[in-house]
């Protein structure tokens, strides 16, 4: 009785070491799913609001932004610009060197007016050759400066493509944030002001006054 009853103590122990080991084994598991898990989730929404070409953030990405912006520039009753933008002829110069080079063409535009904003402002591509910009505690004055120091940073660059230099303009339609405004009617004044710019000769900045 002796011997089976330490017989059986040793394969109880031996039983709840194993369990115990499998316990530890399965929380470990878990916790490692759990953070790739959540990775994967993190990358997936990254890229569901970010433009696979130039980086910015797409229609998605923006409207969180935006409407953050919007509620905060109404609260603080702070001064807030939407500027549309549009590259001119992109058709044609797609049509003329091909989709790589438009693909190169957007690309350095994207950067060029990255490089004309400061961190707090909001930039998209909205589609296509469209970008969108929200300025933060800018008035019409102070955007149509920034508008305007973009248009020509754009129209003096030659981005460089396959051994060539491609050149392009840009328009652009501002709009100031107003009392009764959504980001809808805000956006939509922009591009009625970017409309004007086109029909007026395009490379040109137009407000919505």
């Amino acid at each position: 009785d002796k011997r089976e009853d330490g017989a059986l103590t040793a394969v109880r122990q031996s039983l709840y070491l194993n369990l115990l080991i499998c316990l530890i084994v399965t929380v470990v598991v878990m916790l490692l799913l759990h953070r790739i898990v959540r990775r994967f989730q993190f990358k997936i929404e990254t890229q569901a609001t970010l433009d696979s070409l130039t980086g910015l953030p797409n229609r998605r990405g923006f409207d969180t932004m935006a409407m953050r912006a919007l509620k905060q520039a109404q609260r603080d009753d702070k001064p807030l610009t939407a500027v549309l933008l549009d590259l001119d002829h992109f058709k044609q110069l797609n049509d003329t060197h091909g989709h790589l080079a438009g693909d190169a063409v957007l690309t350095g535009f994207a950067d060029d007016l990255k490089s004309c904003l400061r961190q707090s402002d909001i930039i998209c591509r909205w589609g296509g050759e469209e970008f969108i910009i929200l300025l933060k505690d800018s008035d019409r004055e102070g955007a149509r400066r920034v508008a305007e120091s973009i248009r020509v940073l754009v129209e003096h660059h030659a981005y460089a493509f396959s051994g060539s230099t491609l050149n392009v303009t840009v328009s652009l339609g501002l709009a100031q944030l107003q009392a009764d405004d959504s980001l809808q009617s805000l956006i939509a004044r922009a591009d009625s002001a970017l409309y004007h710019a086109k029909q007026s000769g395009r490379n040109r900045v137009s407000d919505d006054i």
